[in-house]
Protein backbone atom coordinates (compact mmCIF):
# COMPACT_ATOMS: atom_id res chain seq x y z
CA UNK A 1 0.00 0.00 0.00
CA UNK A 2 2.83 2.57 0.96
CA UNK A 3 4.31 1.47 -2.68
CA UNK A 4 1.09 2.72 -4.34
CA UNK A 5 1.07 5.73 -2.21
CA UNK A 6 4.22 6.63 -2.98
CA UNK A 7 3.59 5.78 -6.91
CA UNK A 8 0.50 8.02 -6.93
CA UNK A 9 2.50 11.37 -5.24
CA UNK A 10 5.46 10.85 -7.77
CA UNK A 11 3.02 10.33 -11.09
CA UNK A 12 1.33 13.50 -9.36
CA UNK A 13 4.42 15.57 -9.06
CA UNK A 14 5.52 14.59 -13.22
CA UNK A 15 2.75 15.14 -14.16
CA UNK A 16 2.51 18.91 -12.14
CA UNK A 17 6.46 19.14 -13.58
CA UNK A 18 5.36 18.24 -17.30
CA UNK A 19 2.39 21.29 -17.08
CA UNK A 20 5.35 23.54 -15.85
CA UNK A 21 7.38 22.76 -18.70
CA UNK A 22 4.58 23.31 -20.49
CA UNK A 23 3.96 26.88 -20.23
CA UNK A 24 7.80 27.92 -20.04
CA UNK A 25 8.34 30.65 -22.07
CA UNK A 26 8.21 34.33 -22.69
CA UNK A 27 4.41 35.90 -23.53
CA UNK A 28 3.37 39.28 -25.10
CA UNK A 29 -0.25 40.50 -23.67
CA UNK A 30 -2.99 40.59 -26.10
CA UNK A 31 -5.86 41.70 -24.09
CA UNK A 32 -7.16 42.11 -20.58
CA UNK A 33 -10.53 41.89 -19.48
CA UNK A 34 -11.93 42.61 -16.19
CA UNK A 35 -15.22 40.60 -16.43
CA UNK A 36 -18.52 41.56 -13.24
CA UNK A 37 -19.91 38.76 -11.97
CA UNK A 38 -23.21 40.29 -13.57
CA UNK A 39 -21.82 39.94 -17.57
CA UNK A 40 -20.39 43.05 -17.85
CA UNK A 41 -17.04 44.17 -19.11
CA UNK A 42 -14.28 46.75 -19.80
CA UNK A 43 -10.61 46.52 -20.55
CA UNK A 44 -9.04 47.25 -17.24
CA UNK A 45 -5.48 48.56 -18.58
CA UNK A 46 -7.56 50.12 -21.91
CA UNK A 47 -8.24 48.83 -25.20
CA UNK A 48 -4.38 47.88 -25.91
CA UNK A 49 -2.71 47.09 -22.91
CA UNK A 50 1.39 46.55 -22.87
CA UNK A 51 2.59 43.68 -21.05
CA UNK A 52 4.89 40.59 -20.88
CA UNK A 53 5.09 37.36 -18.46
CA UNK A 54 8.18 35.42 -18.38
CA UNK A 55 7.97 31.83 -16.99
CA UNK A 56 10.96 29.91 -16.14
CA UNK A 57 10.45 26.16 -14.36
CA UNK A 58 10.11 28.09 -11.32
CA UNK A 59 9.57 31.41 -11.45
CA UNK A 60 6.36 33.88 -13.01
CA UNK A 61 7.07 37.20 -13.40
CA UNK A 62 4.42 39.82 -14.98
CA UNK A 63 4.05 43.01 -15.86
CA UNK A 64 1.31 45.08 -17.78
CA UNK A 65 0.69 48.49 -18.06
CA UNK A 66 -1.94 50.84 -19.98
CA UNK A 67 -1.01 51.54 -23.43
CA UNK A 68 -1.62 55.46 -22.43
CA UNK A 69 0.76 56.46 -19.62
CA UNK A 70 1.66 59.99 -18.98
CA UNK A 71 4.63 60.72 -17.43
CA UNK A 72 4.65 63.58 -14.52
CA UNK A 73 5.63 64.49 -11.01
CA UNK A 74 2.31 65.80 -9.11
CA UNK A 75 0.52 63.58 -7.35
CA UNK A 76 -2.36 62.95 -9.07
CA UNK A 77 0.05 62.07 -12.24
CA UNK A 78 1.80 59.66 -9.95
CA UNK A 79 -1.52 58.05 -8.59
CA UNK A 80 -2.61 57.79 -12.08
CA UNK A 81 0.62 56.00 -13.23
CA UNK A 82 0.48 53.29 -10.61
CA UNK A 83 -3.67 52.87 -11.50
CA UNK A 84 -2.32 52.09 -14.62
CA UNK A 85 -0.04 49.54 -13.86
CA UNK A 86 0.29 45.45 -12.21
CA UNK A 87 3.72 44.17 -11.87
CA UNK A 88 4.25 40.79 -9.62
CA UNK A 89 6.53 37.97 -9.65
CA UNK A 90 7.25 34.44 -6.96
CA UNK A 91 7.83 31.08 -7.64
CA UNK A 92 4.55 29.12 -8.40
CA UNK A 93 3.07 25.88 -8.65
CA UNK A 94 0.67 23.98 -10.74
CA UNK A 95 -2.51 22.32 -9.14
CA UNK A 96 -4.05 20.83 -12.03
CA UNK A 97 -5.55 23.69 -14.13
CA UNK A 98 -4.52 26.64 -11.32
CA UNK A 99 -1.09 28.38 -11.53
CA UNK A 100 -0.41 29.89 -8.12
CA UNK A 101 2.38 32.27 -7.74
CA UNK A 102 3.79 33.58 -3.89
CA UNK A 103 4.21 36.78 -4.32
CA UNK A 104 7.55 37.83 -3.88
CA UNK A 105 7.37 41.46 -5.14
CA UNK A 106 4.63 43.74 -6.21
CA UNK A 107 3.75 47.02 -7.36
CA UNK A 108 1.20 46.69 -4.56
CA UNK A 109 2.52 45.97 -1.17
CA UNK A 110 -0.73 44.67 -0.16
CA UNK A 111 0.00 41.23 -2.81
CA UNK A 112 3.41 40.48 -1.49
CA UNK A 113 3.49 37.77 0.35
CA UNK A 114 0.08 36.55 -0.92
CA UNK A 115 -0.54 33.80 -3.03
CA UNK A 116 -2.12 34.65 -6.41
CA UNK A 117 -4.16 31.80 -8.28
CA UNK A 118 -5.05 31.82 -11.80
CA UNK A 119 -6.70 29.40 -13.87
CA UNK A 120 -5.18 28.28 -17.17
CA UNK A 121 -5.39 26.64 -19.84
CA UNK A 122 -3.30 26.84 -23.88
CA UNK A 123 -4.87 27.09 -27.12
CA UNK A 124 -2.27 27.06 -29.80
CA UNK A 125 0.65 29.66 -28.98
CA UNK A 126 -2.04 31.37 -26.99
CA UNK A 127 -2.07 31.03 -22.81
CA UNK A 128 -5.19 32.33 -21.59
CA UNK A 129 -5.02 33.06 -17.74
CA UNK A 130 -8.23 33.49 -15.62
CA UNK A 131 -8.02 35.36 -11.71
CA UNK A 132 -9.87 34.30 -9.04
CA UNK A 133 -12.70 36.05 -8.14
CA UNK A 134 -12.54 39.15 -6.13
CA UNK A 135 -13.39 42.63 -4.93
CA UNK A 136 -13.07 44.97 -8.50
CA UNK A 137 -10.44 47.71 -8.12
CA UNK A 138 -13.16 49.82 -9.84
CA UNK A 139 -16.07 49.08 -7.47
CA UNK A 140 -15.05 47.06 -4.78
CA UNK A 141 -19.38 46.32 -3.98
CA UNK A 142 -18.47 43.95 -6.76
CA UNK A 143 -16.33 40.83 -7.43
CA UNK A 144 -14.69 41.15 -10.91
CA UNK A 145 -12.48 38.33 -12.57
CA UNK A 146 -9.53 39.51 -14.94
CA UNK A 147 -9.16 37.47 -18.83
CA UNK A 148 -5.82 37.93 -19.77
CA UNK A 149 -4.60 36.43 -22.95
CA UNK A 150 -1.25 36.43 -23.51
CA UNK A 151 0.95 35.41 -27.03
CA UNK A 152 4.11 33.07 -26.73
CA UNK A 153 7.05 34.97 -28.44
CA UNK A 154 9.60 32.36 -27.37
Amino acid sequence: MKKISFSIVVLLFLVGNAAAQSLVGTYKLISFTSKFEDGTSYDFLGALPVGYSVITPKLFTSILVSADRKPGNTADAKLALFNSIIAYSGPYTIEGSKLITSVEVSWNQAWTGTKQGRNWSVEGDKLILITDWAPSVKDPSKKASGHLVWQKIE
